[in-house]
């Protein structure tokens, strides 16, 4: 053995690895002192050592390193203060104890202890007598853990949940990559979780992650059954056509109580759907869509059908442009307790809108109509609504240094004829009113408000009506509120969205939804101004009341950041749900720590996590 004394001495090893075995040598960076490696066909990976002593056995190929060692394996960094280095079946052997950084930081927050460690190619590192410390405090002990990169088959990190009066549920689950990205996750990867409630019961989980779409099912069991998918993607191939699909979905008895957001508790309907369609200036896109009550099981009644749509716009010369959108859905509600009365409903609706312009002056024009069909074995009812609408508008634009302030008046008007199973009927709307708007360019990002007021109503019953639109959307403000009034009869709701903060930063948001007992004639969707009606079959809420709700997020500092919300009915003074979150990511990125807590009305208990990622 020849000992050579040095201070602070670095080296590195290649092991070239072939298909069954390891070949080559351990080399230093003195020339002669050590033969180097031969050639070797095969994979490689890199070993950078640094200590204040290092003796070479050159026949065993092994090191002996002390005083500071440090050895760095990709983002794996290993110390302790006399370890050899050795060759072996799997890899190169790590021997003294000490223990392993994932991170370059002189005071990393998470360290493993380790006895030895086998560094296996690419990237794998096996550790004996493994002890999780945080903050130099050991935590958690085994007597063998496996660590693997991102980008190849392991086994998910534990996690544990207390979900409310569930209980407790622990579990973990396996990582399925499908492409190697060199030590980092991998762009496509299969998450498969399984977990235990300790009072009986079970979950399982499976997400999909790619660069075009997110898949998330999981079925839940613990007195009772959820089977969730939230999934949402859109595909291309070698042809212009694009498949996407979009799934939303809570599905069995516990459908609604095992969700912990009050939010997606309160969703009335289930739906999914799947098409293909073209891309370009026009598109046209079929496929099919189904839709069932919040809870409903598989064998309940939900409705399925195909769907097809087509739009294309364009310009027609220097001062018109034009846009058509036609679409058609058919649909067949059936499921158990339905197989004698199952019902049909086709719709079609078709609409065309221009615009003119002539000088300062702005018209635009509308026309539209939808055909409705429900058959069932007793009756069959028809539907057919046809209209058209015109707005003529002025909008007046004046440019200073650094804001523009727009101010258009403008007049609506819109008749439409209505046809009912033989009953038919004439709808009009007509509103005057004013579309101001202040920023940077023509838009005017940093404010607009839009307030008319009209009539509405049949020939021969004509109500007033109010709508009103302000929004905003800058670095610090972000805003939205739409409303519509009828004085007469006291009806009208409205939304409102707030941000007060920067994205992704310290910011407070805030919301509030309005609707009196009595929804009024004109959706609040048309509230900015649109010559369109609405075509939704349902309103934007199904009854009366108040619900107002704000979060507050505070951004620490660039690596913790801390939050909480609270959603409240203030009318009856009932608080509906509360959350929190706390989120901390190191620095140099070597763990992640993420904890959430939330309660919330229909649920019993409270709901609260907590996540640990080694490699975010």
């Amino acid at each position: 053995m020849r000992r050579l004394p040095t201070c602070e001495p670095r080296s590195s090893l290649v092991v070239a690895v072939a298909t069954f075995a390891l070949a080559g040598a351990l080399s230093r960076s003195a020339a002669g002192e050590v033969p180097a490696p031969p050639p070797a066909r095969g994979r490689e990976f890199r070993v950078d050592f640094s200590a204040r002593h290092l003796d070479v056995d050159a026949e065993l190929g092994e090191l002996s390193l002390s005083g500071d060692v440090e050895v760095t394996v990709g983002r794996y960094r290993l110390g302790g203060d006399r370890v050899r280095l050795k060759r072996g079946p799997r890899g190169i052997g790590v021997e003294g104890g000490g223990d392993i950084a994932f991170c370059s930081c002189d005071k990393p927050p998470v360290t493993l202890g380790y006895s030895s460690v086998t560094v296996a190619p690419p990237s794998d590192v096996l550790i004996k007598q493994a002890v999780l410390r945080v903050g130099g405090v050991p935590l958690f002990w085994l007597p063998y853990l496996w660590l693997r990169s991102p980008d190849r088959v392991g086994l998910l990190f534990p996690s544990a949940e207390w979900r409310g009066d569930d209980g407790l549920l622990v579990g973990s689950g396996l990582h399925v990559p499908f492409e190697s990205n060199q030590g980092r996750p991998a762009a496509r990867a299969l998450d498969l979780g399984g977990y235990g409630y300790v009072k009986g019961g079970a979950r399982i989980d499976a997400r999909l992650l790619t660069p075009q779409s997110s898949t998330l099912v999981r079925w839940d069991y613990r007195d009772g059954t959820a089977l969730g998918v939230d999934a949402h993607g859109a595909l291309t191939g070698q042809t212009p056509a694009v498949w996407a699909y979009d799934f939303d979905t809570s599905l069995g008895a516990r459908g609604r109580t095992s969700l912990s957001s009050l939010e997606a508790a309160s969703r009335r309907y289930d739906h999914g759907r799947v098409g293909v369609g073209s891309t370009g200036s026009s598109l046209f896109a079929f496929g099919a869509e189904a839709s069932a009550p919040r809870g409903a099981w598989l064998t309940d009644p939900l409705s399925l059908g195909p769907f097809a749509l087509l739009s294309t716009g364009g310009a027609l010369g220097d001062l018109t442009s034009y846009m058509l959108d036609i679409g058609a859905v058919s649909a067949l509600r059936a499921g158990e307790r339905r197989t004698d009365n199952a019902e049909t409903r086709g719709l079609e609706r078709g609409s065309l809108e221009s615009a003119l312009s002539a000088g300062p002056a702005l018209a635009r024009l509308a026309a539209f109509e939808q055909g409705e069909l429900l058959s069932a074995p007793a009756q069959a009812i028809s539907k057919l609504r046809a209209g058209a609408g015109v707005s003529l508008s002025l909008p007046l634009l004046r440019r200073f240094e650094h804001v523009s302030h727009l101010i258009s008046p403008e007049v609506t008007g819109r008749v439409e004829r209505q046809y009912w199973d033989g009953v038919s009927e004439t709808r009009l709307l007509t509103t005057g009113g004013l579309t101001t708007a202040l920023g940077r360019g023509a838009r005017g990002g940093a404010g607009r408000l839009r307030l008319a007021a009209g009539w509405s109503g049949t020939a021969r019953d004509l109500e007033p009506v109010t709508l009103a639109t302000l929004s905003s959307d800058s670095h610090w403000l972000g805003l939205r509120v739409t409303g519509v009034g009828e004085p007469r009869t006291r009806a009208g709701e409205a939304t409102g969205r707030v941000r007060l903060g920067a994205r992704g930063g310290t910011a407070l948001t805030g919301y509030a939804e309005a609707r009196t007992a009595r929804a009024p004639g004109v959706a609040s969707a048309e509230a900015s101004g649109d010559l369109l009606p609405s075509f939704y079959d349902l309103g934007a809420y199904d009854r009366e009341g108040l619900t107002t709700g704000a979060e507050l997020a505070l951004g620490l500092s660039s690596v913790l950041q801390l939050g909480g919300g609270a959603d409240l009915d203030p009318i009856d003074k009932e608080l509906l749900a509360l959350r929190s979150f706390a989120r901390y990511r190191h620095g140099c990125g070597c763990v992640a720590v993420a904890a959430f807590a939330s309660e919330r009305k229909g649920r019993g208990g409270f709901d609260a996590g907590l996540t640990v990622d080694l490699m975010p």
